[in-house]
């Protein structure tokens, strides 16, 4: 009797293991410095393959659209949202965006090989293409972007928060917060965020961050409001998810592409 219950005991701690390696994720210690949290967070990113994201966004903004050469229009940002698959390893990246309040502006992104293939409903039925460092959106670069956040919220005088946890899908998150006036993201998102479409002059900025609390601490989303001199506001939240899981991304077929003039 006694072996046989040891057989079970075995048994069932194997399966346990099994279990737990399968799941690919595990407990760790619980992290209470904000700034322990957020290095976590990039350095998970800086190991993962692949990410999949999710963004919504509301308020008016002065935004430069992608396939409008740059020219920087009044836009309602109401209801808008984005999406995209990216490959990390290999910097390529496929995205869409809607601007539902812009005429129903759409558009379509692939970035690949150093290029970006942009498709909008204000250009046509073909992709134009571009060259990956002067394309005004780069969906590929998203270890960049990240990187940039992590710039700015390591920056020597920002104040870091650890918030409550929260539920963040299936998992549980910390949240870490900071309030950026408009003198510290002058210094702290210089060249940080000088790719985003939107002139930040004398612009404030509150950022959420949250971080999956099972190892390996992935960045499970970040929420961003950007008050703006006139006193308007741009908020957008910012979910990832599928880190790892695989994803194929190339080119359109020739056909697809705008000939170049």
């Amino acid at each position: 009797m006694i072996r046989r219950l040891r057989a079970t005991v075995l048994l069932v701690t194997t399966v346990a293991f099994l279990v737990a390696a399968c799941n690919g994720t595990s407990s760790a210690p619980p992290l209470t410095d904000p700034t322990e949290i957020v290095t976590a967070a990039l350095k998970s990113t800086e190991a993962a393959k692949s990410v999949h994201v999710d963004i919504a966004v509301d308020g008016k903004a002065t935004v430069s659209m992608p396939g409008a050469g740059g020219l920087g229009l009044p836009v309602n940002l109401a209801g808008t949202t984005a999406s995209a698959d990216i490959d990390l390893a290999k910097s390529a990246a496929k995205a869409t965006i809607a601007v539902p309040a812009l005429l129903n502006f759409a558009a379509e992104l692939i970035a690949v090989d150093g290029k970006v293939y942009t498709k909008t409903t204000l250009t046509g039925p073909l992709y134009q293409v571009s060259d990956a460092s002067g394309a005004v959106v780069d969906p590929s670069d998203a270890k960049g972007m990240i990187d940039n956040l992590g710039d700015i919220l390591l920056k020597e005088g920002v104040t870091l928060v650890k918030g409550e946890d929260v539920a963040c899908g299936s998992k549980q998150c910390y949240t870490v917060s900071t309030d950026l006036t408009a003198e510290q993201l002058g210094t702290a998102g210089a060249g940080a965020l000088s790719s985003l479409p939107v002139d930040l002059t004398g612009a404030s900025l509150k950022l959420t961050v949250r971080v999956e609390k099972d190892l390996p601490h992935h960045l499970a989303g970040v929420t961003a409001v950007l008050t703006l001199p006139d006193g308007s506001a741009v908020t957008a939240d910012l979910t990832a998810s599928k880190w790892d899981e695989p994803v194929s991304i190339s080119a359109p077929p020739a056909d697809q592409v705008k000939p170049a003039s």
